[in-house]
């Protein structure tokens, strides 16, 4: 203990050097910033800090001189959004401001800090005010026809709203760029042509469409299915069209291999050579093995297209394909058992082949691939649509 306590206040100390350097670096380079919050930590650590209190009374007055400097400039600017930037610079000051007042060491190195509250929400007032008129000018645009305005009115009322919660009615006129933004899509019904498989389709389809409702899109995109297009009695600008191409369901392929197995020194009688006494007779015993190994397979290629519908043309088109494949394993023997290996008679546990799977089950279990690619597909092409 005598060893490990000098040891250990000597880290701390060195720590406390290391930290002092950089802090007194950060002023020397012209960051007052981390100069200054960085001797606050250091004072509320270490009230009697000569050096933190030092470094904290020179560059408090050096940063608020600089960002004051930097905010007149952007007063007299043309940047439409120049009060955001006024917004973070108010904000790092109002912040200093609060950490001196709450740390008595700082508040008694600083006994008058900068109280810029009021200017900061002055600033964060025009802000908004900017981004307020920005959206609605790009509403009248998204009236006429122009998406890309409508999408950028819902970011200016949404950041309007970032900087004044409840700013006018600006959080209904987002909503409405956000409507003269969308793209509505519409999902029709996958065509099939075989009434014992529409169960499955409409399970592929079931589990398609709420994938797509639910997943992380823009925005600006919804979907629909075409029963909800005649209850909302809006035509959609897109549509995705999905046929099977092709399909197989349920084509099996059995297989039979014969295996002679023989094994030696297996006792297969025993013989008396003298009263009480007798010994293990030893010999080659044999079997015939069969094995039947049977696949079902499954498959199919799903054509999928999103259509433009004023014009009709594809906007995109693939080829999505799936398979599966069902596996069943059984066998028998003739001879005798203790030729057969331990593997051979795990596989000769099932003696018959077990029932094959519904149609419908297989249809699943291919779509299942296409499933995951359509999805994969559908949210990279309309993620920042």
């Amino acid at each position: 203990m005598r060893r490990t306590l000098p040891l250990l206040s000597l880290v701390i100390l060195l720590l406390l050097l290391g930290a002092c350097k950089a802090t007194k670096k950060a002023y020397e380079r012209g960051d007052y910033e981390q100069a200054v919050f960085n001797s606050i930590e250091r004072l509320s650590k270490s009230p009697n800090h000569k050096k933190a209190r030092q470094t904290l009374a020179q560059a408090y007055p050096d940063m608020v001189d600089f960002y004051q400097d930097r905010i007149n400039s952007l007063k007299t600017g043309g940047d439409p959004l120049k009060w955001e930037q006024a917004v973070d610079y108010y904000s790092i000051l109002d912040r200093a401001y609060t950490e001196i007042q709450r740390i008595p060491a700082a508040r008694n190195t600083i006994s008058r800090p900068v109280n810029v509250q009021t200017e900061l929400n002055d600033a964060k007032f025009k802000a908004a005010e900017v981004r307020y008129a920005l959206g609605t000018q790009g509403i009248e645009a998204g009236k006429k026809g122009d998406r890309e305005a409508a999408k950028q009115a819902y970011n200016h009322f949404q950041q309007a709203m970032k900087f004044k919660p409840g700013y006018r009615d600006a959080e209904q006129k987002m909503l409405e760029a956000q409507d003269l933004a969308t793209i509505y899509v519409q999902i029709q019904p996958i065509p099939m042509h075989s009434r014992t498989l529409a169960l499955s389709n409409e399970f592929f389809e079931n589990q398609l469409t709420e994938y797509i409702r639910n997943a992380p899109f823009s925005p600006f995109v919804r979907f629909f299915s075409a029963r909800e297009a005649e209850a909302r009695k809006r035509e959609p600008d897109q549509v995705i069209l999905m046929i099977f191409d092709e399909f197989v369901v349920g084509q099996a392929y059995v297989k039979e291999t014969v295996y002679n197995r023989v094994r030696d020194s297996v006792v297969v009688g025993e013989v008396e050579i003298a009263k009480d006494s007798v010994v293990d007779v030893y010999g080659t015993v044999k079997a015939e093995m069969h094995q039947f190994q049977k696949e079902i397979s499954s498959g199919g290629l799903l054509d999928f297209r999103i259509i433009d519908t004023r014009t009709e043309a594809i906007l995109s088109q693939r080829k999505f394909p799936g398979t599966y494949i069902w596996y069943d394993r059984w066998g028998y023997y003739n001879g005798d058992e203790r030729a057969l290996a331990n593997e051979d008679k795990e596989f000769m546990r099932r003696r018959r082949e077990s029932p094959n799977p519904p149609p419908q089950d297989l249809f699943i279990e291919f779509t299942k691939p296409i499933f995951n690619q359509v999805t994969g597909f559908v949210s990279d092409y309309y993620r920042n649509y």
